[in-house]
């Protein structure tokens, strides 16, 4: 996977546009609308699709819900056609599977993208209350 892929699929993700990708060097092309960005539990970059048209390799009838693994995403390219985010589909930006690596998420409404929180929580031991001098 080339670095600027994740960058096409963020984009596109942001903006609500389709890309058109090519899969494990096949020729062939697919069409297909991101809606999620996400490291999986062995640290796996996915991207949840609805892919819409251009090639199956399964021959199912288009439109379905397919996840591609970023490092087997041998080109990717933004394109102009929008979406819109698939709920009545089964999308959902709260799904279990994106909760500990969501990078980032097509929102239900017309908001910006769902982005990971961050916990507010401190992070090691607390500091002792008198400062140390030198």
């Amino acid at each position: 996977m080339a670095d600027d892929t994740l960058g096409i699929f963020k984009e596109a993700v942001r903006s609500r546009r389709c890309c058109a990708i090519r899969y494990r060097d096949q020729v062939q092309v697919r069409v297909v609308e991101p809606h999620a960005v996400y490291e999986d539990a062995s640290g796996e970059v996915i991207v949840d699709c609805y892919q819409v048209s251009g090639y199956s390799e399964s021959g199912r009838a288009f439109p379905f819900w397919r996840p591609f693994r970023m490092r087997k995403v041998s080109a990717a390219v933004l394109l102009k056609q929008t979406f819109v985010p698939r709920r009545s589909e089964g999308y959902s930006p709260t799904r279990s599977r994106y909760r500990k690596g969501l990078i980032c998420a097509v929102a239900d409404g017309e908001g910006p993208p769902v982005q990971p929180v961050l916990s507010s929580a401190p992070m090691g031991p607390s500091l002792p209350a008198k400062t140390l001098r030198r």
